[in-house]
């Protein structure tokens, strides 16, 4: 399809433009193609309330685009000696968004006690908040408020208005990423309560921008907040008088409404017209490159196929993955840059490294070197197992999804060409989770988005406390040499003595071969000229506070 084609579709789509957007005011205009479920931040898991909740609301921290962390609400903070406990010196002048809630004044700044509230909130089994896991078995006291031995949490400690301290049962260096998370935003008391679940739709938060309208599967409108306490260069945030989203469910609709001009933003590269804008090798096509602003970064995300290693299962005893060599012949089997030069028309790095992606603080491919494409060592290692040329070795199935099939496909071929037969099973996404969490399949493809900014949310997935079903260790890769690592690495508050523990941790992972890292993730982003402020971050978070239009 070429750029004139999609003008002339585009012709009777166009809807214009709204009329509650603010005449002449600076609106940016975006589509979420997967709609937006609630902008409650205690249940934002997915992205289109992920990044719609982070203009409503601040945490007490934020990470800035190299995914550092930043002051927020809290304006700066000191950790003891022994990582345990954390107090937040809160900034005075943070106003929440206007609400008859508040009474005569309309508003009021944030306090400690706030900060208390949302935290409880998310912890409290009433609300079923998705984001408890970020307190769960690391606040102190928190268990006893589970078995409500106790009504609140000692870990969560108001000091004074303006400082709050939060205390762990044992040190735990990520913790201000998790904060970072929207589970992290502040909400007041006084609205949560009148509007009880029905806070989804109503929220009043202190971010750069608050609610005006949201008709659900239409239309969500964002204006101004006029009192926002951030500011640029001596001037007030945000500098958008209004943020308009639209939830049209097609891709290519979106995409053909922003060649017209009118929508500002696209946030994503869909297959539908992937090859439209990209060549294969991964560069912008001449007809769009001078025409829009093109953002590239990496994202964290590891693609990636996953053996099953607990030989005491049935599933696996005598089982031909249950040996390394079979799992590292597969490894060196995989052309990972062919794969993501056709297959993902360059929109990828190849995953010759461990499971920690690119992007993430610390990721060091000189430090963790991987497999490569090795067909003649893949072939040494089947015959070295007592399958040369993959005589008498049982075909394997590889569970996926048909979202992924061509990638399947490419595995596939790349297999039998040193002697490996596989057999694609595709399932719907939810029940390949099923069997996966629930230990009934051996081979499978999968992938680990980051929650948070740290390597240790990669490595946990093979610590052996956390073997699936209770938790995310799917393969059951288990290793006391691993876990003294990963239990070392959680004591250490200083940052470079904890990446040399991550990067000795993902070698000796990889020596046992329990996955076949494929690809890390990399974002895109489409811009109309004219916009400013927008970067990217490989969280793939969505800030416009700092955007402007000209």
């Amino acid at each position: 399809m070429c750029i004139t084609s999609l003008f002339l579709i585009g012709m009777w789509i166009s809807c214009g433009q709204n009329q509650e957007e603010p005449a002449q005011k600076q609106v940016f205009r975006m589509n979420l193609a997967e709609g937006l479920s609630t902008l409650d931040p205690a249940f934002a898991r997915s992205k289109a309330p992920i990044w719609m909740t982070a203009q409503l609301f601040n945490g007490l921290i934020r990470l800035d685009s190299d995914l550092h962390i930043q002051p927020s609400l809290a304006k700066m903070w000191e950790i003891s000696e022994d990582g345990r406990l954390y107090t937040f010196h809160l900034r005075t002048d943070v106003p929440f968004h206007k609400h008859p809630a508040f009474g005569p004044n309309l508003t009021r700044n944030v306090v400690a006690e706030d900060v208390v509230y949302s935290y409880h909130r998310i912890c409290n089994p009433a609300i079923a908040s998705t984001g408890k896991w970020i307190f769960s078995g690391k606040i102190d006291g928190l268990e006893a408020y589970e078995n409500r031995e106790v009504d609140h949490i000692r870990g969560f400690r108001v000091v004074n208005d303006s400082t709050f301290q939060l205390r762990l049962t044992t040190s735990f260096p990520p913790l201000l990423g998790l904060l970072a998370m929207p589970y992290g935003y502040i909400v007041p008391k006084e609205v949560v309560e009148e509007y009880g679940d029905d806070f989804r739709a109503h929220p009043v938060g202190t971010g750069p921008f608050q609610f005006y309208r949201w008709e659900e599967g239409n239309h969500l409108i964002l204006h101004r907040h006029p009192d926002y306490f951030e500011q640029e260069n001596g001037q007030s945030l945000p500098y958008l008088d209004a943020v308009s989203v639209r939830f049209s469910p097609s891709r290519l609709s979106a995409f053909i409404e922003f060649v017209q001009g009118n929508l500002d933003f696209i946030g994503d590269l869909d297959p539908s017209y992937k090859d439209e804008i990209l060549s294969r090798d991964g560069q912008i096509k001449d007809a769009y490159v001078d025409r829009f602003q093109f953002v590239l970064a990496p994202q964290l995300n590891t693609e990636y196929l996953g053996f099953q290693t607990d030989t005491s299962l049935e599933l696996v005893n005598k089982h031909p993955l249950a040996d390394v060599r079979i799992r590292k012949a597969i490894n060196y089997a995989i052309d990972r840059p062919k794969l993501v030069r056709y297959l993902l028309n360059g929109m990828g790095y190849p995953a010759e490294s461990g499971f920690v992606p690119n992007g993430m603080p610390g990721f060091d491919e000189s430090a963790v070197p991987g497999f490569t494409y090795d067909p003649v060592k893949s072939a040494a290692l089947l015959a070295e197992a007592g399958f040369p040329q993959g005589d008498n070795l049982p075909e394997l199935v590889l569970n996926s999804t048909q979202k992924y099939a061509a990638i399947s496909e490419f595995i596939q071929k790349s297999l039998e060409n040193v002697g490996i037969k596989i057999q694609i099973q595709n399932l719907q996404g939810g029940a390949l989770r099923k069997e996966i969490y629930g230990v009934r399949v051996n081979f499978w493809r999968a992938s680990w988005i980051a929650d948070y900014p740290d390597s240790e949310n990669y490595l946990s997935l093979f610590y052996s406390g956390n073997h699936a079903p209770g938790g995310p260790n799917t393969t059951h890769f288990s290793s006391p040499a691993f876990d003294s690592l990963y239990t070392r690495a959680l004591s250490l508050t200083d940052d470079q003595l904890r990446q040399n523990l991550y990067h000795q941790m993902d070698r000796l992972m990889l020596e046992e071969a329990p996955i076949v890292p494929l690809y890390y993730d990399r974002s895109i982003r489409i811009l109309q000229k004219g916009i400013s402020g927008l970067g990217s971050n490989p969280m793939n978070h969505l800030f416009l506070a700092r955007v402007q239009k000209q």
